[in-house]
């Protein structure tokens, strides 16, 4: 052998080594670059490159200041007014919202500009998706033992020419939605990597691919992941935060002894990388996160906190940052600086009145005139003390009013959460027709989770007392479980509201329910052993249903909230059943079958809501990004 010939062959094997540890570090393994790459598939059939909801417009233009050089909103360069919602005022000027979004996508902007500088938007993006697609289609050959490159080279060749021949130009100016969307694609794609990597770490590779699907398409992912809206990016950061504090307990898997102190670090800095993006429901997910991890976690001795508090603090910096360049304060961020002058200062300004009253009534008011004085020290540490844990005294509230709404109105959890009916109330107050789904209505696998109660009631039975430390499953479990039920206890006192579609501000509750359903015994097995059975009927559904589907939309709806509805009560048909499985607990024979088709079909039913939405429901005008589903989009009138 010659020495080039030899040199070749190492450079060959670092590369191909490289690539091993590219995919390794960011996906896992090859199935989870085909979950990445298949969810790029799928959220660009659906992309629609429009303003979806109004919020958006504050974003966009918060990218469009930022792109110029500057935080505050400058121009309404979208939309009629800088007056919309998410806009705010400070001494500044005019500032947006979730800024961590609006930094993070600046690089996508960037490369679009560069794009639209020398090729059409449109082709590059069709170009973009079709090589996606071919990625795609030959890892999959790869994966099943086959060889699909031919296929799968000329399928993407067919479709890109396809798409480019009934192609319409994008429109150029509007670069800055399209890389606030792209940015959102692609934080998105990255939570069903991230949900089959902690599952196949936790279960088997069969039951990651399980959850990965009900997660992709058996709940409304695809749906939220091209709008510009935090939901979809919430979703991928509860699952990394989930998959860090599992690798903070599990046995290392090398060399490495402080893979546990790095992971554990790493969750910490997920949650203050996310207050960046939305830091009320940041610091709920730290307080779930410590409340989860101190007592559980192996070593809590002063340098292992440290190195997680310093890490946790070195996370926020961007975070103090933005603030005191938009608000003048490090820790109020912009999403809660409306609130400021409001409910919040009012309770602040009582606060300071009644110690006013306090040092007056030394003079002849009455009430505390024998109370000795504070000192000045003790009463500015106190001050100091206040300020600090004012957000998590806001917090509290919260809380506690979405607790008494529990108590007081548990109609109002119904509603959110199984059954969305009519929706007469928020109809009365926006006048128009309500299209909320319900939790379950939106994602009715979830119905499942009823057996949760069967199988909770056996741990409690078989294990009474917790003699060591938990699993590293089991702490996950109780991230999943009490992170679900604070966030629904936060917005409890705001929900049910007029067109969220599918309970969003909820979103969370979806990739976490996922992941609390193949944690089920039952569905677990079912799904390992009938993985066949629940791949076909999922198809099925949405091959065959969702064609039947659309013929019922046609011949009964007269409206959107009609037709929502009817989604609405296939799904609960469907959940129903599966609840009553589920909780009778049996995997076994005609059950377990009789389970993975339910499963099935309760995945289906949400795939085709979502594609209705895309195609049907909410399609604007000429902007899927994808000519050939805007021709089908167009061919199509259900309503």
């Amino acid at each position: 052998m010659s020495l080039a010939s030899a040199t070749d062959r190492v450079r060959e094997y670092a590369a191909v080594e490289r690539r091993r540890t590219v995919i390794g570090v960011l996906f896992g393994d090859r199935i989870g670059l085909l979950a990445f790459l298949g969810s790029l598939c799928l959220f660009g059939i659906v992309w629609q490159t429009a303003v979806f909801i109004t919020d958006t417009y504050a974003l966009v233009n918060g990218l469009y200041a930022l792109s110029n050089g500057d935080l505050f909103l400058t121009e309404a360069a979208y939309g009629p007014s800088l007056d919309t919602p998410g806009v705010n005022r400070a001494s500044g000027g005019l500032i947006a919202r979730n800024y961590g979004v609006i930094v993070l996508s600046l690089p996508f902007w960037v490369v679009l500009e560069s794009i639209a500088a020398v090729a059409s938007l449109r082709v590059a993006l069709v170009g973009l998706w079709s090589l996606a697609l071919l990625a795609f289609i030959v890892h999959l050959g790869r994966a099943l033992g086959r060889d699909t490159t031919t296929v799968a080279a000329g399928l993407a060749l067919a479709v890109f020419v396809a798409n480019v021949a009934i192609a319409r130009p994008l429109d150029p100016a509007a670069t800055h939605l399209y890389a606030l969307q792209l940015f959102h694609i692609t934080v998105a794609a990255f939570g069903p990597v991230l949900c089959y990597r902690l599952l196949r770490r936790l279960d088997s590779e069969r039951i990651a691919v399980a959850a990965t699907t009900l997660l992709l398409v058996g709940t409304p992912l695809a749906l939220w992941a091209t709008i510009a809206k935090r939901h979809a990016v919430t979703s991928t950061v509860v699952l990394a935060v989930a998959y860090a504090l599992y690798r903070s307990r599990a046995d290392p898997d090398g060399a490495l002894v402080d893979s546990r102190v790095t992971f554990r670090a790493l969750a910490y800095a997920l949650v203050g990388l996310y207050a960046w993006v939305q830091a009320p429901e940041a610091l709920l997910m730290l307080v779930v996160l410590a409340a989860v991890d101190v007592p559980t976690a192996r070593d809590n001795s002063p340098r292992t906190l440290a190195i997680v508090a310093g890490v946790f603090l070195l996370s926020l910096l961007p975070f103090f940052l933005t603030n005191l360049a938009l608000t003048g304060s490090p820790v109020e961020p912009p999403r809660l600086f409306a609130t400021a002058g409001s409910s919040d200062a009012v309770s602040a300004g009582g606060s300071s009145s009644a110690g006013g009253g306090s040092d007056s009534a030394g003079g002849g008011s009455g009430v505390t005139s024998d109370a000795p004085a504070l000192p000045g020290p003790v009463l500015r540490a106190l001050g100091l003390l206040s300020t600090v844990t004012r957000p998590l005294q806001l917090l509290a509230r919260e809380l506690g009013a979405g607790a008494t709404m529990l108590a007081t109105d548990p109609a109002a959890f119904w509603q959110t959460l199984v059954r969305s009916g009519d929706a007469a109330a928020t109809l009365n107050i926006s006048g128009s027709e309500s299209v909320n789904l319900s939790l379950l209505e939106s994602a009715p696998v979830l119905g499942a989770l009823v057996g949760g109660l069967s199988a909770l009631g056996r741990r409690l039975r078989d294990r009474p007392r917790l003699t060591r430390l938990p699993e590293a499953g089991t702490v996950v479990d109780a991230f999943a479980i009490l992170l679900c039920t604070s966030l629904t206890l936060l917005y409890a006192s705001r929900l049910p509201i007029h067109a969220q579609l599918t309970v969003r501000y909820l979103f969370p509750l979806f990739p976490l329910g996922v992941y609390l359903l193949v944690r089920l015994p039952v569905v677990r097995t079912t799904l390992h052993t009938h993985w066949r059975l629940f791949a076909w009927s999922t198809a099925g559904t949405v091959l065959i249903g969702g064609q039947l589907i659309a013929v019922a939309v046609f011949a009964t709806a007269v409206g959107l909230g009609e037709a929502f509805q009817l989604h609405a009560l296939l799904a609960l048909a469907t959940a129903t059943p599966l609840a009553a499985w589920s909780l009778l607990g049996r995997s076994d024979g005609r059950a377990g079958q009789a389970g993975a088709v339910l499963v099935g079909v309760a995945t289906g039913l949400s795939t085709v809501f979502v594609l209705l939405v895309a195609l049907e429901y909410y399609s604007i005008g000429d902007s899927h990004l994808l000519p050939m589903v805007r021709l089908l989009a167009e061919r199509v009138e259900l309503l």
